[in-house]
């Protein structure tokens, strides 16, 4: 039993010793609207790593840690803070009071007549919906009974400033707080600060529909520029629009940091208004640098407040130190290039430098009061008492900047105008002149290419008719070539029956020697059978001489006709009789001039084909250049062919094929040989006037153009197939062409 009531005297002492600690702030007034609780009433734990519970800063050892902050107390940050203040109702009746904190968050535990500990939530970056109490102005309301004394324990995080001995927390009459001291503050923002900055809204709003029109006409980018900057400003002065209840905090900010970017704009209306690559490059490096660092790192941060919200909010006071550093030497580079250009180009710049310079100098004012106001406790306080002030300071050389610029830019536009219209002017007198030059130039022209075209045309008649000369020369050439072709075989193919007449002539004389010798012998020693038997020789000799003497003949009348010009009519003709006599002309020919030539000669003739009506000496010569055409390409692959190859034997046996065949209405005549064939890339070139595979001197290049020619003046086609190869090996061969002559009947 003594050591129960030990315990109780030990516990009751300790906790009495715990309270004794922390001052109680006596409330003794139930009017006054608004009551500070100072640094006497408040003590303070850092919470480093954000993991103490209510439970534990109640208890030892963490609630003997709280401690008072004095003048002499260093200034600390840390990401979460405790506070706690005893609080204490003599004014005899039960009060509802509300505590206001500003912090990013905080949470309020406050115990209600029962002892039971409440927690509330409120906080300048909590969403709407989730704070308690009145969320507008971040107060948690609570009630306390007559004589009833309570500890209330906040935990911050994130508060937004460095503590000291003058930070003071707010408590309110919650019957008075909506009616006194926060309607007076509304009804002062809005009859004031809101009416002048929707004016400033419109002010720029209309700056930035005016310019971009001028933009749309001149396409300067200093006029796209100013005009976003404009309407970026315009933006920026809608916060009183979009600062209300039912927007979140990460909307808000977004949006504030979209309509901060009229300082990007701006810089960059000013560096290219002012030319500033062309006059300073080196110092344009740095502008551009600088332009683009600062919005940069404003939307980082923003995504990184936004996105990750309460898990970074040290980082967030650091990245606002940060950004201030930046924005100090944005705006320091943007006063010194508006001074450098002061200095040097005053006449030229001197109404753009009076526009600009005293919004320049207070926006460059208030960034060093901000940023001075993190290490100084004095500018941290002017700052939320001089809002006003700097607003409107801010608000007004906007407008001025505004009136000015627009006036020097529309000065700008009405200049480049006049001078537009001046060069247009200038233009068309120098047009009209360039005009009557290029006139007198064609004029002289025209004369001088009539000139020219009488001496061309001349020209070409003469070349023309010189051509027709050639041509011609060559077309006798290539039937002089052919005749002489034909000659040869004619010489060589005659040659035959003049032998068999010889011969059989001279046979018979010596028969008719005999028959005479036998008739002069006595009639008793006379053979009437021997003389019968001569007598039957010589007359089948006669019957041989006369037939050879008529195929000579033929062979004659053939060349004749050959040599002849043609007459141009069609007669009955015998295909296969004129495509067998031609071909052994041809053969014959080519032997005359190579004795060492053979080749083999395969013919086909259909017999059904009876006679067909051509013109028989031009489908000869047809038949001929192509016979020709043929022993020549088996000619020069025998000579390459027939040879010894690394000790292989190669065997060819020239071959040329004559085939007829009728088709319907049509005689198909075709030619063929085993020679080397045509290259695929030339065989569309074989019918082209002048175009020949021989070499030099061998041939002019018109024989299958003539021939070419004559069948489709007979209504006829000709084709050729040509596989290209050289000779195999162990008597093997590839290649040959065909030509195939397609003639109606």
């Amino acid at each position: 039993m003594k050591k129960k009531l030990l315990l109780i005297f030990l516990s009751i002492a300790f906790f009495g010793k715990t309270n004794a600690q922390v001052h109680t702030y006596v409330i003794t007034s139930d009017t006054a609207a608004k009551q500070f609780l100072d640094n006497n009433y408040w003590q303070v734990l850092n919470d480093k790593n954000s993991s103490y519970t209510i439970d534990e800063v109640q208890k030892e050892p963490l609630t003997g840690q709280f401690e008072y902050i004095t003048k002499n107390t260093k200034p600390a940050f840390t990401k979460t803070t405790w506070f706690r203040f005893n609080l204490k109702n003599n004014t005899g009746k039960a009060l509802n009071l509300s505590v206001v904190s500003n912090a990013a968050k905080a949470d309020f535990y406050i115990p209600d007549s029962n002892g039971i500990m409440h927690h509330f939530i409120t906080g300048s970056e909590i969403t709407w919906s989730k704070k308690d109490g009145f969320k507008k102005d971040n107060a948690i309301p609570f009630e306390m009974n007559k004589g009833q004394q309570m500890m209330i324990y906040l935990k911050t995080l994130n508060h937004g400033a460095f503590l000291s001995d003058t930070t003071k927390f707010s408590l309110f009459n919650t019957e008075k707080l909506e009616k006194t001291i926060l309607t007076n503050y509304q009804e002062n923002y809005t009859s004031n600060s809101k009416f002048f900055s929707l004016v400033l809204c419109g002010i720029y709003l209309l700056t930035g529909i005016f310019i971009l029109l001028i933009y749309f006409t001149v396409k300067e980018k200093v006029y796209l520029y100013f005009s976003l900057f404009s309407f970026f400003a315009s933006f920026s002065y809608l916060r009183p629009l979009y600062s209300v209840e039912h927007i979140d905090f990460s909307v808000s900010i977004i949006l504030g940091a979209i309509s901060y970017l009229w300082s990007f704009f701006i810089f960059q209306f000013t560096r290219h208004y002012l030319g500033v690559s062309k006059h300073y490059p080196r110092w344009n490096k740095w502008i551009v640098i600088i332009i683009y660092l600062l919005p940069a790192v404003i939307i980082a941060g923003v995504f990184l407040i936004s996105f990750f919200n309460y898990d970074l909010n040290s980082s967030r006071n650091i990245f606002s130190f940060i950004t201030a550093i930046i924005e100090l030497i944005f705006w320091l580079s943007f006063i010194i290039t508006i001074i450098i250009f002061s200095l040097k180009h005053t006449k030229e710049f001197r109404p753009f430098l009076i526009g600009v310079f005293p919004f320049t100098l207070s926006t460059l004012c208030y960034t060093l009061i901000e940023i001075g106001s993190i290490f100084s406790v004095f500018l941290r306080n002017i700052i939320p008492n001089s809002l006003m002030f700097w607003g409107y300071v801010n608000g007004i050389s906007l407008i001025w900047l505004a009136v000015i610029i627009s006036w020097v830019l529309f000065k700008r536009f009405a200049n480049q105008e006049k001078r537009i219209a001046q060069e247009k002017l200038e233009k068309e007198q120098l047009a009209k002149e360039q005009e009557i030059q290029k006139r007198e130039l064609i004029a002289q022209q025209k004369i001088e290419l009539e000139k020219q075209v009488i001496e061309r045309t001349a020209e070409l008649k003469q070349s023309l008719e010189e051509l027709k000369s050639t041509q011609s020369l060559l077309i006798q050439s290539e039937k002089m070539a052919s005749l002489g072709e034909l000659t040869a075989g004619i010489a060589h193919e005659i040659q035959n029956p003049l032998n068999f007449v010889n011969n059989f002539s001279e046979v018979n004389k010596e028969m008719l020697e005999e028959l005479k010798a036998e008739r002069l012998k006595p009639k008793e020693e006379r053979d009437e059978k021997t003389e019968d038997e001569i007598i039957n020789d010589v007359i089948e000799n006669s019957e041989k001489i006369n037939h050879h003497g008529k195929r000579a003949g033929d062979i004659v009348k053939g060349m004749l006709q050959h040599s002849r010009s043609s007459t141009g009519v069609k007669e009955p003709t015998d295909i296969n009789a004129l495509a067998d006599e031609y071909l052994r002309l041809s053969y014959h020919g080519l032997r005359a001039k190579d004795k060492s030539f053979n080749a083999e000669m395969k013919t086909d003739f259909d017999a059904s084909i009876g006679k067909v009506n051509i013109i028989s000496q031009d489908i000869g010569r047809v038949m001929l250049n192509l016979y020709n055409n043929a022993f020549y390409a088996v000619n020069e692959k025998q000579k390459v062919v027939n040879q010894q190859i690394n000790g292989i034997s190669i065997s060819y046996e020239p071959t040329v094929s004559v085939t007829t065949k009728k088709s319907d209405n049509h005689v198909i005549i075709t030619v063929s040989d085993n020679g080397n064939g045509i290259p695929k890339n030339i065989v569309d070139k074989i019918f082209q006037p002048f175009f020949t595979t021989k070499p030099t001197g061998s041939g002019t290049g018109l024989g299958l153009s003539l021939s070419y020619d004559i069948v489709k003046a007979h209504g006829g086609e000709i084709k050729v197939e040509s596989i290209s190869g050289e000779a195999a090996p162990q008597g093997g061969s590839e290649g040959g062409t065909t030509f195939i002559i397609t003639i109606p009947t």
